[in-house]
C-alpha cells in the first residue's frame, strides 16, 4: 500500500502531465476546501461592497459559484447575478450545485472577449479572479463596456511575494529543496500579476474607470482539514505548485518538498484546522 508521500507524488505527477487546463480542473478538484479557506477573503469582498444597489451584477471569474451566490443573498431578491469562468470543469460544477438557485447563472467564457450583450451591469465583482487575463486593458476595457455609468467594481488580488507571509513561505519552502532562485515573474499572467498597484491603476484607468483605490487588508486563509492534506494540496495547485512544476524534481526532491511543505502546515494547525495569515489588496473604482 502507498505511504502518503508516495500518493501526493503520483498526484503531482499527473497534474504535471496536464495541459494548460489543468490547474483549473485542479481548482475544480480543489473547490469546496479552497471556498472554506477564501472564506474571511469573501468576508473582507462584501464588507467593502455593502449592500448593493440595482438588479444586474458580475462575477469574474467565478469558479464553483460560492462568491456568486453569495452576491445573490447580498442584493435584492429581484436582482440576478451572472457567473463567468473559462473553466468547463468549474462552470459545469457551478451550475450543478446552483441550479436551485433562480436568480444566478454561469457562463463559460473569457470576460476578456466575451460579448456580454444589451444587459448592462450595476457592479462587477472578483476574488482571485482577474489576475490571469493575457491582455488585461482589453479584458477590462470590455467588462467596462458592459457596465451602467457610475457602476462599481470590487475585485480582491494578491500583493508581492515578499510582503506576504503566506506566499512567501510556501514558495521558499519549495525553493529551499529546488536549488533555484524565485524568479519574479512580473505582469505576466499569473496570481501575482497585479502586485504592483500602480500598474494596477494604470491598467483601471486606461480601460475607462475612475476613483480606483486600492487597500492592503490583513486576514487568516483558514480551514477545516489536516496539515498532511494541506501540504499535499500545495504541492498540485497554489504558489508553491508553480515552482514545483518548474523545477521538474526526481522523487527525491519531491519528498523533501513534501516534508518540508507538511513541517509548515503543521507549524500553522490549530486544533482542526490550519490557518495561514495573508495579506489581500482590495481593489475598487467606478465605471
Amino acid at each position: 500500500m502507498a505511504s502518503s508521500i508516495e500518493k501526493v507524488i503520483e498526484m503531482v505527477d499527473s497534474s504535471s502531465n496536464q495541459d494548460g487546463n489543468g490547474i483549473w480542473d485542479r481548482r475544480t478538484r480543489f473547490n469546496e476546501i479552497l471556498d472554506e479557506r477564501n472564506e474571511a477573503v469573501s468576508d473582507v469582498l462584501f464588507k467593502k461592497i455593502d449592500s448593493p444597489q440595482g438588479y444586474h451584477f458580475l462575477d469574474v471569474g467565478c469558479g464553483g459559484g460560492g462568491t456568486t451566490v453569495r452576491m445573490a443573498n447580498s442584493v435584492s431578491s429581484n436582482a440576478h447575478v451572472t457567473g463567468i469562468d473559462i473553466s468547463e470543469s468549474i462552470v459545469s460544477l457551478a451550475q450543478e450545485n446552483m441550479k436551485s438557485i433562480k436568480n444566478v447563472d454561469f457562463i463559460l467564457a473569457d470576460a476578456e472577449t466575451y460579448q456580454f450583450g444589451t444587459i448592462k451591469f450595476d457592479g462587477v465583482i472578483s476574488r482571485f479572479g482577474v489576475m490571469f487575463f493575457s491582455d488585461p486593458i482589453r479584458a477590462f476595457t470590455n467588462i467596462h463596456g458592459a457596465m451602467r455609468e457610475h457602476a462599481f467594481l470590487t475585485f480582491i488580488c494578491w500583493p508581492p511575494r515578499q510582503e506576504n507571509a503566506y506566499f512567501y513561505t510556501m514558495t521558499e519552502a519549495v525553493l529551499k529543496h529546488t536549488g533555484k532562485e524565485y524568479r519574479d515573474t512580473g505582469t505576466e499572467p499569473g496570481p501575482l500579476a497585479f502586485s504592483d498597484n500602480a500598474y494596477v491603476e494604470s491598467i483601471l484607468n486606461s480601460s475607462g474607470f475612475s476613483n480606483v483605490s486600492i487597500e492592503t487588508v490583513k486576514t487568516q486563509l483558514s480551514a477545516k482539514m489536516t496539515p498532511e492534506f494541506d501540504a499535499g494540496m500545495h504541492m498540485e495547485y497554489g504558489p508553491s505548485s508553480l515552482l514545483i512544476k518548474d523545477a521538474q524534481p526526481d522523487e527525491i526532491m519531491k519528498k523533501k518538498i513534501y516534508e518540508e511543505l507538511l513541517f509548515v502546515c503543521t507549524s500553522h494547525q490549530q486544533g482542526e484546522y490550519v490557518s495561514h495569515d495573508a495579506l489581500i489588496n482590495v481593489v475598487s473604482a467606478i465605471a
